[in-house]
């Protein structure tokens, strides 16, 4: 959908310590072989006292306080997130509002997989669209990977970091205008990050940690391999070109791609060359090869350190990319206005 009248007003974040690969590989629970593939320097890894949904308010608060905006300013409140909340049936989302906003808006999790904070910053923006007088909103997304039931480094064939950011929306200005956002699904592939694992009610006492490798294999026991390569890589040129037909842009005219924090291999084979596009260095990818995958936060995170590095100037574009399990793809495409005030002030 092509937007008249949305902004990104502010960004936040908030990223724990790293932890270098070259550690994880003297304690032996990663291996070189994987490291040369991803091409990782080290991930963020968060302290004990950390949890998601505080990570997440956090993001939000600093987001909120840069836009300018004030909690009872906020019309709604989205919260995206992959992995556990920490408590079982309990709404994070109304622990996110309290910590963001005041009484009265709309506030929600959402669940897209990785894609989940793209998916949740559209469903504020169409918030904001049907309702006139709002004036803000803010999306949060953030994850933490946690032993015993996750093996960040070993798990999948990506790198998980934790960590959470978010973006500040807004109908009545920002430093940069949302020119369009598009969204495609393809959910002939949602059992890529299910494989043969049985439905619940409640799997407490499965076998941990989790083991997505496993589960992708098992998928492709039933899925062609490369049909499964052809549906990942339409489905994010659909979204792609919808979101720049719309914006009347094109790919070339795109100064930076933020996308997914997958390590070089797989950004590669599954984020740009569908794109047309060889070069990793037009992403942000000296930040996110430092992070690891953030989950549903990766975009938000890598523009965000763009606004605080002063990469992003009065003229330049940016085109976000979104992937999520299950499948979906959400591509936004940003024209910025100005220099953020909080370019050179990091979080």
């Amino acid at each position: 959908m092509r937007w008249d009248h949305l902004y990104v007003a502010g960004t936040g974040a908030y990223l724990p310590k790293t932890m270098s690969v070259e550690d994880a590989i003297d304690a032996g629970v990663y291996d070189e072989e994987s490291a040369r593939h991803s091409g990782h320097l080290s991930v963020t890894v968060a302290a004990p006292e950390d949890s998601i949904p505080e990570m997440a308010v956090r993001a939000g608060q600093q987001a909120l306080r840069r836009s300018g905006y004030r909690p009872e300013d906020v019309a709604a409140v989205t919260y995206s997130v992959v992995f556990h909340n920490g408590i079982d049936i309990w709404n994070s989302g109304s622990y996110i509002q309290k910590g963001i906003a005041a009484p009265g808006c709309l506030a929600a999790e959402v669940r897209s997989g990785s894609n989940g904070g793209l998916v949740a910053a559209e469903l504020a923006a169409g918030y904001l669209h049907a309702h006139p007088t709002a004036k803000v909103a803010v999306s949060t997304a953030g994850d933490l990977w946690t032993d015993p039931y996750f093996d960040r480094w070993r798990t999948d064939r990506i790198l998980y970091g934790d960590g959470a950011a978010a973006v500040a929306l807004s109908r009545e200005g920002g430093f940069a205008r949302i020119v369009s956002m598009a969204t495609y699904t393809d959910p002939e592939l949602e059992a890529m990050h299910r494989g043969h694992e049985p439905f619940g009610p409640f799997q407490h006492d499965a076998e941990h940690p989790i083991d997505l490798n496993r589960r992708h294999q098992q998928f492709l026991e039933d899925f062609d391999k490369d049909e499964v390569w052809r549906r990942v890589e339409g489905g994010l040129q659909k979204a792609a070109n919808q979101a720049l037909e719309e914006a009347g842009r094109s790919m070339d005219e795109m100064d930076h791609l933020v996308a997914p924090h997958f390590g070089a291999g797989l950004t590669l084979r599954q984020c740009l060359r569908p794109l047309g596009v060889e070069d990793l260095n037009r992403t942000a990818w000296d930040f996110s090869r430092r992070t690891g995958h953030l989950g549903p936060a990766d975009q938000f995170a890598g523009l965000n350190h763009l606004t605080e590095t002063g990469a992003l100037t009065p003229g330049k574009r940016v085109l976000l990319l979104g992937v999520g399990g299950g499948f979906s793809w959400t591509c936004a495409v940003l024209d910025i206005l100005e220099e953020p005030s909080w370019r050179g002030v990091p979080a």
